[in-house]
């Protein structure tokens, strides 16, 4: 249990230091972000991890966060909760439980800022290149890297 705490600690502060590396100036790292988290946070996508018509994947727990912890046992036959038993037990599995959707959510809260934050970016990458591409003419030759002159010299 303790592994699985420690590596989605991992993954949360990952998926952060991509989010600030972003705002710092390299956004195609919100873009990597929110990829990389893709099947965790928003889960398996029509025509790209599976066909329409075709039921979607299983839900690994590898992608969805580790479920709900029902089910689990340890070493000993113990199931989730790991203690004694009655009420401490119980309790623990829901401390847990709830320790894992906090974490799960932490995880979203980055990785849907980085996808805000990309398609903020890309959106305005594509309306500056369309802008640029239809009034070129008016820009002028010095938001060119060749002036004319020099294309006739290159050949291009």
């Amino acid at each position: 249990m303790a592994e699985s705490n420690d590596k989605m600690k991992e993954e949360i502060l990952r998926a952060r230091r991509m989010f600030f590396a972003g705002c710092f100036g390299l956004p195609w790292l919100w873009i990597c972000n929110a990829l990389y988290f893709r099947l965790r946070v928003f889960g398996p996508l029509v025509m790209v991890d599976y066909w329409p018509g075709k039921s979607p994947p299983e839900s690994d727990s590898a992608y969805s966060g580790g479920g709900d912890g029902e089910g689990r046992s340890d070493a000993n036959g113990n199931g989730g909760g790991g203690g004694g038993g009655g009420d401490d037990g119980q309790q623990r599995t829901l401390e847990e439980q709830l320790e894992r959707q906090m974490e799960r959510k932490e995880l979203e809260k980055w990785v849907k800022r980085s996808t805000r934050g990309a398609l903020v970016v890309v959106t305005l990458f594509v309306a500056w290149i369309v802008t640029f591409q239809v009034n070129k003419e008016h820009f002028g030759p010095k938001w060119f890297v060749m002036d004319q002159t020099d294309a006739e010299v290159s050949g291009w």
